[in-house]
């Protein structure tokens, strides 16, 4: 699929969350962030573009096929 994948929106929020907890900050939002997108690639979505999150928050993972 076409996009950035949500693999990689993955991997750049673990590097964020690394090098925030390096410098000793504290990054609420990110770990969220980070939390979602672990939570949609671990339901088989690490394939698709890292904007279909929207449809986990809208409780829609019905409507993706997994990739």
């Amino acid at each position: 699929e076409g996009g950035f994948a949500t693999a990689m929106m993955l991997k750049d929020l673990k590097l964020a969350q690394e090098a925030a907890a390096r410098a000793g900050a504290a990054t609420p939002m990110g770990a969220q962030a980070e939390a979602l997108y672990a939570l949609f690639e671990a339901n088989g979505f690490g394939g698709k573009d890292f904007s279909a999150i929207i449809e986990l928050m809208r409780g829609r993972l019905d409507t993706l096929q997994a990739g």
